[in-house]
């Protein structure tokens, strides 16, 4: 069955168009989300049904923007944690060369500056590696 403006009944059901956009309370839902303990929480919170929240969860473009808004938070967050290693990173600094400081705190202080580098180091290598396969793969997938 169609609409005059052209939009099946399906279509509105699922709250999906020809472009792919999510509905309004699909946005209400995944804010709501964001801050929920669980996805019934949420969908309370969103003033939808648990069953619909599920059935948002099972739509791609609701998934994608849900992906998105995980994204932009872990990029928050990274900055921030970014912000606080260098902070971190001074006081460690700090104590290791500070020789009024006890020998076993400016030992502990070497030893996490040396095990975080360490550990940094095998993050960025890891990264480096997953990066190329993931090009390799989709070298792969378009020949």
């Amino acid at each position: 069955m169609s609409t005059s403006a052209g939009v099946s009944a399906g279509e509105r059901w699922h709250g999906m168009g020809e472009n792919d956009t999510i509905t309004t309370k699909q946005r209400r839902f995944l804010a709501a989300l964001a801050g929920a303990r669980s996805v019934r929480d949420a969908a309370e919170a969103a003033g939808i049904g648990e069953t619909t929240a599920w059935r948002y969860l099972r739509d791609e473009a609701v998934r994608a923007e849900l992906a998105g808004q995980q994204s932009a938070m872990l990029q928050v967050a990274t900055r921030g944690l970014a912000e606080d290693l260098a902070q971190a990173r001074a006081v460690l600094m700090a104590v290791m060369g500070n020789e009024k400081a006890s020998p076993s705190a400016r030992v502990n202080a070497a030893r996490a500056v040396l095990e975080h580098g360490l550990r940094y180091a095998e993050l960025v290598s890891l990264d480096e590696r997953i990066t190329a396969l993931e090009r390799m793969a989709g070298d792969e997938r378009t020949n």
